[in-house]
């Protein structure tokens, strides 16, 4: 017999960018202001109930940080985890990545939500992907984050981008 699982569904983004004069690919990450015990970050929460989960990382992605422009990418996968902590027993985490255009390197956000996290002070910072430190197993799909926005977003080798 089947089961059916209620669940909570979160979205969690890998912001990425790769500047012109920087060609790494970097991720957006996130440190708590107030509880520098929660380590680094990506940006992430619950889907509302009519958003999609491409919805919901755009939406987060902004909500949590300020990030210019947020283009949607592609979900990567998901996380299962389970627990009393979880409001129906279990919790869904879908991964995505994100394309921004934004230029700044770092900066102070407040959340401005209509739940529990309005208020919330997060220090926002670009880093290589390859030295992002994300903790807590967040940064299960960042490989595949990278190598996918890489091939949607190849390095122009020339000045006709040939």
């Amino acid at each position: 017999m089947r089961e059916f699982l209620d669940f909570r569904q979160r979205a969690a983004s890998y912001v990425l960018r790769r500047l012109p004069a920087r060609p790494s690919i970097e991720v957006l990450v996130i440190l708590h202001r107030d509880s520098p015990e929660a380590g680094v970050q990506i940006p992430g929460g619950g889907a509302l109930a009519h958003e999609t989960i491409g919805e919901a990382a755009v939406r987060e992605a902004r909500e949590e940080t300020g990030v210019a422009d947020p283009g949607f990418g592609e979900v990567l996968g998901n996380k299962l985890m389970r627990g009393p902590m979880y409001e129906h027993g279990h919790q869904v985490t879908s991964y995505c990545w994100l394309r921004t255009v934004e230029e700044r390197d770092a900066w102070d956000h407040t959340v401005v939500s209509h739940d529990e996290d309005d208020g919330l002070r997060l220090r926002c910072e670009f880093r290589p992907v390859g030295d992002a430190r994300i903790g807590f197993g967040m940064d299960r799909f960042l490989p595949l984050a990278a190598a996918r926005f890489a091939a949607a977003f190849p390095v122009a080798s020339g000045p006709l981008g040939v």
